[in-house]
């Protein structure tokens, strides 16, 4: 017994290690003092983050990707939920495929979705508009937001919806007053994810933005193709920080239970 927990301790710190790697590598170039990225670094300095400070792109590209994910995010809460509702708790023709489209941007690859959202948009008049991001950040955020969401209704008792319903609440009262209060830890969490996965997407993204109009990471990979020196590790530093912030945040409000939705369940249904 001693030996196989010695055994699966070493392999979890051995994964840790290798994801943690990439970001410890990210973080001590943020400090190099070579402007080609030399490793090991010849020397410390700050120089990097004052250039960052420097490029005007990048403020205007943060504010734009936070304003696109802070409403994708909240439309994906939105949407996934009622999806949620509609997977868990009834059964109906199609319920499967329902579910199975839904679910498809899991599979899908986002440049196959990026391609489709282009044609789409180009036909409908809308390539290039603010519009056009959202809905299809929002389309790549739903699977997580349905997963996420479903997984917590399906452990809370139909009971309390059906005690409302007799005491004369209709049916979506019941489920505002009844069920949505017991979800605010998983809506949070999803929100949050959702969040994250839209500031930080680039695959699909690059096929439906203007170049007047550029996301973070999109500027992101612009700058890398023109320059190799370590202002991005500066400026991935920051953004690895503020990710730890959001997941301490997540962990500290939602707690693991909220987040073991990822896994799905079989839902009650009526």
């Amino acid at each position: 017994m001693n030996r196989n927990r010695a055994f699966t301790l070493t392999v979890l710190v051995l994964g840790l290690a290798y994801l943690v790697a990439p970001l410890v590598f990210v973080v001590v170039n943020s400090f190099n003092d070579s402007g080609y990225g030399a490793w090991p670094p010849p020397g410390w300095s700050l120089r990097w983050y004052q250039r960052l400070s420097e490029q005007e792109g990048f403020g205007q590209a943060a504010l734009a990707s936070l304003g696109i994910a802070a409403v994708a995010a909240l439309g994906a809460v939105a949407a996934g939920t009622a999806a949620a509702v509609s997977l868990t708790r009834f059964r109906y023709p199609g319920r499967k495929l329902v579910e199975s489209v839904l679910l498809a941007p899991l599979i899908v690859p986002k440049v196959a979705i990026g391609l489709g959202a282009f044609i789409l948009f180009l036909q409908a008049g809308f390539y290039g508009s603010g519009t056009a991001l959202v809905g299809l950040h929002l389309v790549l955020l739903l699977p997580f937001a349905v997963n996420i969401i479903g997984g917590a209704l399906v452990r809370i008792p139909t009971v309390y919806e059906q005690a409302a319903r007799d005491l004369g609440a209709g049916p979506v009262r019941a489920f505002v007053s009844a069920t949505l209060p017991q979800l605010r830890r998983s809506l949070l969490a999803s929100y949050l994810l959702c969040f994250m996965i839209s500031f930080d997407e680039v695959d699909a993204t690059v096929f439906v933005i203007s170049p007047d109009q550029l996301t973070l990471p999109v500027s992101m990979y612009q700058y890398l193709q023109r320059y190799q020196d370590p202002t991005l590790a500066a400026l991935s530093t920051i953004l690895i920080g503020a990710t730890f912030a959001v997941v301490a945040l997540v962990m500290a409000t939602a707690g693991a239970s909220a987040l073991s939705g990822l896994h799905g369940g079989k839902g009650r249904t009526r």
